[in-house]
């Protein structure tokens, strides 16, 4: 299903674009539905703290390689238990993982990546790793659950989202 034009339709996308660096090779799969994202929106923030990573992104805090690279080595330094077994579940390791959104809090968003790459579920971690949402959906799909308020995950804060969400690009998007 392609939830981009609802996503649009709720929450446009800012005029303001964020240049993306010719696309380098990832060294991993991105789901097609996520390139249609950010080609649309770009990296940057939605309602003032969701924030979504793009390949090329001349920006490293947004750089979807780069912030995946990075969790990925966060996450084999500082070992959960909890996080290994549900990867295991479905035959993954924490480097399998790509890191598609970082909240203001630092709670992640990754992709399980397994089955057809547009179908790939959202694994949502708190900060601090205490918990763990999987959600079957894309990162299109999670975005128009969250800022519609069709999903309510309390590892988020209360007052997320707002009643009408906007999407931003900072200047350290």
């Amino acid at each position: 299903m392609n939830e981009l034009p609802s996503l649009t339709a709720l929450c446009p996308p800012s005029a303001e674009k964020v240049e993306l660096a010719p696309a380098a090779r990832a060294g991993f799969e991105i789901p097609p539905s996520h390139g249609a994202l950010t080609d649309t929106y770009g990296p940057g923030c939605f309602d003032e703290f969701l924030w979504v990573h793009a390949v090329g992104s001349t920006r490293p805090g947004s750089d979807l390689v780069r912030q995946t690279k990075e969790a990925r080595q966060l996450l084999r330094d500082y070992p959960q238990s909890g996080l290994q077994d549900l990867l295991a579940e479905h035959g993954l390791t924490t480097d399998d993982l790509v890191q598609w959104a970082v909240t203001d809090n630092a709670d992640m968003l990754f992709w399980l990546p397994v089955g057809d790459p547009d179908d790939w579920p959202t694994l949502a971690a708190q900060a601090g790793w205490l918990r763990f949402a999987r959600l079957p959906l894309s990162s299109t799909g999670v975005l128009l659950a969250l800022l519609s308020g069709v999903l309510r995950l309390d590892l988020f804060p209360d007052d997320f989202p707002s009643e009408r969400p906007e999407f931003s690009v900072h200047p350290y998007a």
